[in-house]
């Protein structure tokens, strides 16, 4: 995996704060959107490396664990919101895809 370049990670730092928004101003939108997506999560562990690498992303196994599963924060839950949280995970790991999409209507 290579470095994001500094406009990709301005895109990462956008995602970041339009998720907090969404989740924290517009829970309609979120609720809305997430009925909409399939699929499931793949523990992939890209998601947890938006921007910077989540300091609960455990991988010493091999397999990407979460160290605070069960009190993880909502925004983290709810991910992917929308077809563009993809994207920004296409970023990160755009070799291997995630396990969740939107049907395109």
């Amino acid at each position: 995996m290579t470095s994001p370049s500094f406009k990709e990670r301005v895109v990462l730092a956008i995602g970041k704060l339009r998720r907090l928004y969404y989740v924290f101003l517009k829970p309609g939108y979120v609720s809305e959107k997430l009925k909409q997506r399939k699929g499931e999560c793949r523990r992939c562990g890209a998601c947890c490396k938006l921007l910077f690498t989540c300091p609960f992303l455990d991988e010493t196994n091999g397999t990407p664990t979460c160290k605070i599963h069960a009190d993880k924060w909502k925004v983290c839950r709810l991910f992917p919101i929308d077809e563009r949280d993809l994207r920004d995970r296409d970023i990160i790991s755009p070799d291997k895809k995630c396990g969740y999409y939107f049907p395109s209507e």
